[in-house]
Parts: C-alpha cells; sequence; structure tokens
C-alpha cells in the first residue's frame, strides 16, 4: 500500500484488492479536479456536495454519503461529523483495505470525537488528521484526538505553514521528522494491535 497526499485534505491510497486487481482510493479532489469535477481514481470519496463529479469510466465509483460501502473488496465506512462552525457537515471516512484501517478525519472542526463516532470508527492504524487550526481544529485538539484513537501512525493533513507543523510535532514529542514524498507500508509492518509502542508522525510533501 501507498499513500499520497496531493494538498489539502486530498489524499490518495494505492491498494491491491482481494482479487489483486490495483486500486486507487482517493478521498477529496485534486486543485486541478476540481475545475471540471473529472478525476483518475477508480473510488472516489466525496466530502464537498457543492462540486459535481464526473466519472471517466463505468468502473469509477463516487461515495459521498455516511454509511457502509464494500467496493471491489475494499471497506468504506462514512461517519457523520461537523466542521468548525458546528453546523456544517463533515464526513469521516473509514478505509479497510489490505488488512490496514485508514481513518481520514476530513474537514474535522469538532473539540472531540463523540462516543457514537468512537465506536463506528474501532481501532485504527492510520489516521489522517487536520491541524490547521482555523478551517479545522488544531495541534492540541488533534493531539487529543489521536490519544483517544491511539493509531499506529498518524498523518497530519491541511495546515497552512510550517509553524503549525512544527507546533504538532512538538505537542507529539516528534521534532525531527523528515517530510517523505509517499508512505509505503504493509500490514505485517505496523505491529500487533496490543503493542505499546509511540505513535508514530509521518509528515508527507504534497503532491
Amino acid at each position: 500500500m501507498k499513500i499520497i497526499w496531493h494538498g489539502g485534505d486530498c489524499f490518495e491510497i494505492m491498494s491491491v484488492s482481494p482479487d489483486k486487481d490495483n486500486l486507487s482510493i482517493q478521498i477529496g479532489l485534486k486543485e486541478s479536479e476540481k475545475k471540471n469535477g473529472k478525476f483518475g481514481a477508480d473510488i472516489l470519496l466525496k466530502n464537498n456536495n457543492l462540486i459535481e463529479v464526473k466519472p471517466k469510466t463505468d468502473g469509477q465509483f463516487v461515495v459521498g454519503a455516511c454509511g457502509e460501502y464494500e467496493i471491489k473488496g475494499i471497506f468504506i465506512q462514512g461517519i457523520p461529523s461537523f466542521k468548525i462552525d458546528k453546523k456544517t457537515s463533515n464526513i469521516i471516512y473509514l478505509i479497510e483495505a489490505e488488512g490496514i484501517r485508514i481513518c481520514h478525519l476530513g474537514v474535522f472542526g469538532q473539540d472531540d470525537l463523540n462516543d457514537e463516532q468512537l465506536e463506528a470508527m474501532g481501532n485504527v492504524d492510520i489516521l489522517i488528521v487536520p491541524i490547521n487550526g482555523d478551517e479545522t481544529i488544531g495541534p492540541k485538539e488533534a493531539e487529543k484526538i489521536i490519544t483517544r484513537l491511539e493509531p499506529k501512525i498518524v498523518i497530519p493533513a491541511m495546515y497552512k505553514s510550517s509553524d503549525i507543523l512544527a507546533n504538532f510535532l512538538k505537542i507529539m514529542g516528534q521534532k525531527d521528522v523528515v517530510a517523505q514524498e509517499k508512505l509505503s507500508l504493509q500490514k505485517k509492518n505496523l505491529g500487533s494491535s496490543d503493542s505499546e509502542e509511540k505513535t508514530e508522525v509521518v509528515v508527507l510533501e504534497p503532491k
């Protein structure tokens, strides 16, 4: 599996289905795709209902609502939440592929997760969390959510300056983190669910 950041809240997960097909799962649209609504991924998880998307082929799938889905052996769950104004809806997406559970919080603005959201999310291996503190929660709120979920890996997103990232890394106790072009991993590299190892912060360079 590979995880790539396209900037903002847009991430792409390159995975292999149970049928050994190469699949790309994209959360959010790239800036270039927002102009015409066309996307190249096999599966698009959509959060912004203001932009109309246009699949290029019959083999592309779009998810844009809360609920449970199974597409080509990939399990996807959309969990309701709110943005920073506490009124506008946001979708938390949980993706399970290759035995790895990835949670993308989206444009998340709640101070904390509620009990219903925590129950729906279950165990999380990789957490993609916004930290910009303006449109979304900031580093302190992100750290509180990370402590509750105890993911093995955290990927910060949606920050607008290096200062915000530096503050987040300081709060997480991981100052010397080198940015990567992509995250490549396998289930066996994540360790056991009983592991008490410290959560690793992975910083990705926007592509």
